[in-house]
């Protein structure tokens, strides 16, 4: 759990500078329109840092903290963690705005430097779950 905490702290402090506002204020969206969470402190119900959350859980269908969820899985077409997805979810602010699209797959349509490393990041956070 430790591990966990320390990977979450980490991820917060080196993306926070790559995006044009604060990482907390982000959320994650998936094509079909499913809420995935936010990138608020792991003490947010909404926070994908949160494991004991509907988003950060390892056993929620709505968190890509679940590596057997579609949301999750590093096989599924909306997963941020699947290296060949072209429908992994967004990055969008409160209005609307896209920030890029979470994804391991750097060549997908939509995705950023930032959304990539991002990912890569959580991918690591959710390996250590």
């Amino acid at each position: 759990m430790k591990r966990f905490f320390t990977l979450v702290l980490l991820s917060v402090i080196s993306l926070s500078a790559g995006f044009a506002i604060s990482l907390n204020q982000l959320h994650i969206v998936s094509d079909d329109g499913t809420y995935l969470g936010s990138f608020e402190n792991r003490y947010s119900s909404n926070s994908v840092y949160n494991e004991y959350g509907d988003y950060g859980s390892k056993y929620s269908s709505k968190s890509i903290m679940n590596s057997y969820s579609d949301y999750g899985s590093k096989y599924s077409n909306k997963s941020p963690f699947n290296k060949y997805a072209d429908s992994a979810p967004w990055i969008v602010d409160n209005d609307g705005n896209s920030y890029g699209r979470l994804s391991i797959n750097r060549y997908a349509s939509g995705v950023t430097k930032d959304s990539y490393q991002l990912a890569m990041e959580l991918l690591s956070i959710q390996s250590s779950l």
